[in-house]
């Protein structure tokens, strides 16, 4: 039997997939994928799509629009997080599963994960159009590599500037960032004694994974220490999900526990989602409550102070100004940093003067 689920959002926002580095993600590749996947096993063969609510919040409104109508007519199921509806009906169905997750975060839960690998399917398009399905990669757990607290990582520009323009991902096996985010890393890169972009994750070097577009980085802090824990880059087009465990497209704060303490506790799996966007008059970064357990609060800059609190309401985009700042169920601090990164106009600049 050939019948399928697909994880909806991973196919849209997969970076194995010509063209490499597009902005934003593109839900065309949805009915590529499944066409593909009928093509080789059988035009009967049943395909369910499964759609993290979060993905609603990084389409255009007309994609958002079409993908709400398929949910209408029953021809895709929208949940709060995918990965779970997916191993369930999967394992229940025996079906086989479209995603590039290898499911880190569940396989005690779902054992039959690492006894079924066949049952698992990433895809490859290439610039002729043709989609070819791989396996995902499915192998017992091994010892993770990691290096601990390694601080604030952010590449110093002046210093390293292709570093900072460039996007990077990790290509070990055996690192929980390089299983985790296959497709690129979300986090700054360390940078070694040579100058060489590293892994935080495991110390390798790491592969070059094309050019970055404008961004902003959000900084991340204990809200009650006050302390900086981690800074992100969030480009133009880019969506990012805060929240614990394995995330599509997301950050793991729960993965940074040590570093947040109780601080992370009360953080929702899928907490929030940050989007930069860009108009007329730049960009700005927007926010939504993806349904927290316990809230969201912004806290507005006024130029002198920040001023009290106010709960965001669930599913409303909120436009946040440099140095506003969020909080997530009363512990961790999101704070959209004034420096924002135009790495075009930096790497045409360095070329003129080169």
């Amino acid at each position: 039997m050939w019948d399928a689920i697909v994880d909806v959002a991973d196919v849209c926002h997969s970076e194995d997939w010509e063209p490499a580095g597009a902005e934003g993600p593109i839900p065309a590749r949805v009915d590529a994928a499944t066409a593909a996947w009928r093509a080789r096993h059988g035009a009967d063969a049943r395909v369910e799509l499964v759609v993290d609510r979060a993905l609603l919040y990084t389409l255009s409104p007309a994609d958002a629009h079409a993908l709400r109508r398929l949910v209408g007519l029953g021809e895709a199921s929208l949940v709060p997080v995918a990965d779970t509806v997916i191993l369930e009906r999967a394992e229940a169905g025996g079906l086989h599963v479209l995603s590039g997750d290898r499911f880190l975060d569940f396989r005690r839960r779902h054992p039959w994960i690492e006894a079924h690998p066949e049952r698992f399917h990433h895809w490859r398009r290439d610039a002729d159009g043709v989609v070819r399905f791989v396996p995902a990669g499915i192998r017992p757990e091994s010892p993770v590599a990691r290096v601990e607290d390694v601080g604030d990582r952010c590449p110093d520009p002046a210093r390293h500037p292709e570093i900072v323009r460039t996007r990077w991902r990790c290509a070990e096996a055996s690192c929980v960032y390089g299983r985790t985010w296959s497709g690129r890393l979300p986090v700054w890169p360390c940078v070694d004694d040579g100058g060489r972009a590293v892994c935080p994750g495991c110390a390798s070097v790491l592969r070059a994974a094309g050019a970055r577009r404008t961004m902003r980085e959000v900084a991340l802090a204990d809200h009650a220490g006050g302390a900086s824990i981690e800074r992100l880059p969030l480009e133009v087009g880019d969506a990012l999900v805060l929240g614990r465990g394995r995330i599509d497209n997301g950050y793991d704060l729960g993965g940074r526990g040590h570093r947040f303490g109780e601080a992370v506790r009360y953080v929702s799996r899928q907490h929030l989602l940050l989007r930069l966007a860009s108009g007329r008059a730049g960009e700005h970064v927007v926010a939504v409550d993806l349904g927290s357990a316990n809230g969201t609060e912004v806290e507005r800059w006024n130029g002198a102070t920040y001023e009290p609190g106010r709960s965001l309401a669930v599913d409303t985009e909120v436009v946040l100004a440099p140095r506003d700042r969020l909080v997530l169920g009363g512990g961790v601090r999101v704070e959209v940093a004034d420096r924002r990164i135009d790495a075009a106009a930096e790497a045409a600049s360095a070329a003129a003067t080169g």
